[in-house]
This record gives C-alpha cells, structure tokens and sequence, in this order.
C-alpha cells in the first residue's frame, strides 16, 4: 500500500507542478482578467461533471467489483452524453457571465473529459492505480505542450489557445485510457447480455448519494468564484482562484493518501481494518501537510508578483487567512474516503451542507464588502466546518478518541522504516 500512495504522491507532485507552470503562463500572458476568465471556464466544467458523475463518479469504483465492464460503461457514457447537452442548454440560460461562444466548448469539453474519469475509475476500481495516475498525469503534459506551442511560440494572447489545450489532453487522455484497459473493451460487444436494470439502478443509488455531497462541496469551493464575478469582476477571480489553487496544492498530500485508501477500504469487508486505516493515514497526513503549510505561509508577496505578474500581489494574504482551512480540509478529505469506501456516501453530503451553509452566510455577507479577503474568509471557516461534522461522527462510531490523532514517536519511526524497506525493495528491482 505504501508503493502506491508514494506512486500517486509523486503523480500528483508532477502533475501540480506542471499545473503550476500553466497557471504562471495564464497568467502572465492573460493577466487577471484573463486568468479569471479561464477559472470560471474550468469551474463551469466541473459543475457540468457534478451531473454526469451521478452515474460515472466514485459509484464506479464501488461498484467495479461487482458489475460487468460494458453494463457500466454503456450506463455512464449514454448518461454523460445527455448531461452534457442538458447542462450546456442551462449554462448558456442561466449563466450570461460566461461568453456565449464559449459555452458550446464547456458542454463539449465536460463530455470528453467525463470519458476520460469513467476509465480512470474502472482502473481505480481494479486497484490498479499506476496506470491511474499515468493516466492522469498525461493532462496537464499535453495542456502545457499547448499552451507553449499557441502562447509563448505563436505569441497569441487570447484565451482560445486554453481550450484547445482542453481537447487535446480531455482526448488523449481518454485514448490512453482506452489502451489501458484495451482487455475490457476488446470484449466490449462480444457481451450480449443487455439487461441494465440492476447495474444502472446501482449506479444511481450510490451515485445520486455521492454526488449530492459532491453538488454542495462544490459550491463550497467554489461559489466565491462565481460572487466574486458578479460582485466585484474578473479580476478579483483570477487573483483569487491563483491563490486557492495555490493553498489547495497541499491537498496532493491527502488526495494521495486517499485515492489508496479508497480503493483498498471499497475492496475490503472488515470494519474495524477500515477505521484504523483511515486513523493512521490521517495522522500522517496532518502532519506533512502542516509543514507544508507553515513553508507556504512564510512565502512573501514579492515572490508572487515574480511568479504570476504585477496583478497578482495579493496572493500572500489570502493564502495566509486559507491555511487553517486547508488544513482541516485535510482531516476531511481522508475521513470522507472512508465513509465513500463503506457506501456511506450520506455523510460527506451532510458534511458538505454544513459547509455550505456557512459559505451561503457568510459569502454574500463578506464578500461584497471585503472582495478577495472576504472569499478567503468564507473559505477557511467552510473548510473547518467539513472537518468538525465527520471527525465528530468518525470518533463516535470507531470509539477512537481525540488523542488517538497525535502522531506518536513511535509510529513515526515504523514508518520511516516502512519508507525505506520500499525505496531498498525498488532500488534492488531496478538493479
């Protein structure tokens, strides 16, 4: 188990890294404006994903084990196809923010890349998490390809090079995908069994209770993005949205940790297995993420402003209100597997509601008043808030208690052991 969270770990590391050069290239070619532009885009195709990911969200992976790959496939690509003309008929309705012509790009892009996730979660599914993460880290490779080729190489400064960029790596992403899994879908039609009616009563089951959760945490995270447009303007958005994906890296850590954890709890029956797993990856967990924090804070404005551009001085702040938040959203993430890992979907939306309600309160207080300061606020106090709700109910139902969180001296030495009988144990395969 530790080979593969050190194989995502280092995925992920990779993939924010080449994620981070993206944002600087946006941003300095873009400006904030810009910037802001290409997060409410990217926003508005993830909510889309929130719909079609009823169906080919985390239920695959749960569900992976026990139902054929076509029954589930079949489901999930007719469900994303349909979602994805539905919701791009509401987006350009409901949304004006957001340019008319590129609204046909978002209904478009969200199919292709809900493809991409539904072959992602079936390896997932199977634990077969190298190939996940190689098919995830392809992404952001071919995005920044593009963006080089079309901003730095034909100096054009418009935000259509970005969507390009999508395309490409939503599509190649999916085709490799394809190939990793080529031994399910050579198969595909040679299954003639077309009753669907269990599988896709499955999927909605757990789909519709997962996705719930991930309707309101959405908006959680990311509804100050769209107040922060209709209150203030762009601008504001592309400094705000740099300086949360800029706090939110520190979630690699736990993201990591998670994808793992998930995978082995869903593929397991013993209770008790699955809360002392999950107690031991969340003391890890908080402990590499709050130096990483401490190091993030301490990064002053100027470094910013080199990075991003003159726009984007702000940053420092707003990622120093973030960090409690971060931090405690880190306790979230690892306790939310666990309950996604057991079926127990109902608690990450009563979590998220929680969330939201603080975020609902205090966004349209705060942030007409305080812009950026006050989206960051708002944030922080969300994040806490999914925190509380599942560590309470988790110390309940496992009968740990609050102690049992703190890293022991021991434990720390067991695991640094562990760490190193696996970097000897791939030393000496690479021999």
């Amino acid at each position: 188990m530790f080979k593969k969270i050190i194989n995502t770990f280092g995925t992920k590391i990779t993939a924010a890294v080449i994620n981070f050069m993206i944002a600087v290239i946006l941003s300095q070619v873009l400006g904030d404006a810009g910037k802001g532009t290409q997060a409410l885009l990217l926003t508005t195709i993830s909510f889309i994903l929130i719909f079609s990911e009823i169906v080919c969200g985390e239920s695959i992976v749960f569900l992976t084990p026990h139902h054929p790959f076509k029954k589930i496939l079949v489901a999930s690509v007719a469900w994303s196809g349909l979602i994805a003309v539905v919701m791009g008929g509401c987006i350009r309705l409901f949304y004006p923010g957001l340019e008319a012509n590129l609204v046909i790009h978002v209904a478009i892009l969200s199919f292709i890349s809900c493809l991409g996730n539904i072959n992602f979660r079936f390896l997932v599914g199977k634990e077969e998490i190298h190939k996940a993460n190689y098919n995830t880290l392809l992404q952001p490779i071919l995005l920044i390809l593009t963006l080089i080729v079309y901003y730095l190489l034909l100096k054009k400064t418009d935000i259509y090079g970005y969507v390009i960029g999508l395309y490409i790596a939503y599509f190649g992403s999916f085709l490799l995908g394809v190939w990793m899994l080529r031994q399910e879908y050579v198969h595909l039609f040679k299954d003639k069994d077309r009753h669907y009616s269990t599988v896709l009563k499955d999927l909605f089951k757990y789909g519709f209770l997962n996705q719930t959760g991930h309707f309101v945490q959405f908006f959680n995270l990311r509804l100050s993005y769209y107040l922060l447009d209709r209150f203030i303007d762009k601008g504001h958005v592309g400094v705000f949205s740099n300086a949360v994906s800029v706090a939110e890296s520190i979630w690699i850590i736990s993201s990591s940790i998670a994808l793992v954890q998930y995978a082995r709890i869903a593929n397991a029956d013993n209770r008790e297995y699955a809360q002392r797993l999950t107690l031991d990856l969340n003391k890890i967990c908080l402990v590499i993420s709050a130096l990483a924090i401490i190091v993030l804070c301490l990064l002053p404005s100027s470094v910013y402003v080199f990075i991003f551009g003159p726009d984007f001085g702000g940053m420092a702040r707003i990622i120093r209100i973030l960090a409690p938040g971060i931090l405690f959203f880190c306790v979230f993430l690892i306790l939310g597997h666990y309950y996604s890992g057991i079926g127990r979907y109902h608690m990450n939306t009563f979590a998220a509601l929680c969330g939201l309600a603080v975020t609902c309160v205090l966004g349209f207080t705060l942030i007409p008043r305080y812009d950026v300061t006050g989206a960051a606020i708002t944030s922080a106090v969300s994040y806490t808030v999914n925190a509380i709700f599942l560590f309470v109910f988790f110390l309940k139902e496992s009968h740990f208690k609050g102690k049992d969180f703190i890293l022991r001296k021991s434990e720390v030495q067991s695991y640094i052991a562990e760490l190193k009988q696996q970097f000897s144990k791939q030393n000496t395969e690479n021999e």
